[in-house]
């Protein structure tokens, strides 16, 4: 039991990132993060996808959820949650980038990129603010977000609001 309990306090480490990187692509229209500018590649640095809009409103709902971590935890979890969740989006917008250099376009499938870039920023940002997590807390993370993105994706798809099952 000790197990699945410190396996699920683990996921709730990670929530506010969860939540920050599936409210940011509510927003459809926004200010590009790179002002549509293209790296020395001739490629966008990141498209149109990553906007400041979105930065802001996935923020904003992560750490929203922080305050109610906090209540139910009795512990002060909204600055946490507030760096959790930018560093997921960053980590995002990482992968984003990554993508462009691969000349997969926004909207292409990078499997395995596409699922934990947001979690491995999450992560950077967990383990700078000293938080801990073990091994299996993030492993079972991991998986939980591959999972849940390919699902909701494919949900996503099948209700029109995406135009690919990824």
């Amino acid at each position: 039991m000790q197990i699945i309990y410190n396996l699920l306090f683990g996921l709730i480490i990670y929530l506010p990132a969860f939540v920050a990187n599936g409210t940011a692509p509510f927003i459809r229209e926004g200010t590009p993060i790179d002002r549509r500018k293209n790296f020395n590649d001739g490629r966008r640095i990141l498209g149109d996808g990553k906007t400041f809009e979105g930065l802001l409103v996935g923020v904003t709902f992560g750490t929203t959820l922080g305050g109610i971590i906090s209540r139910f935890l009795g512990i002060d979890w909204i600055f946490y949650s507030a760096i959790i969740s930018a560093s997921a989006l960053f980590g995002d917008m990482l992968g984003a980038f990554i993508k462009r250099r691969l000349n997969i376009p926004r909207g292409g499938r990078a499997l395995g990129l596409d699922q934990l870039d947001f979690i491995l920023g999450a992560s950077l940002a967990i383990f700078g603010l000293r938080i801990s997590v073990t091994i299996y807390q993030f492993l079972f993370v991991a998986f939980v977000a591959f999972i849940l993105h390919i699902l909701t994706n494919y949900i996503a798809y099948r209700l029109k609001i995406k135009s690919v099952p990824w």
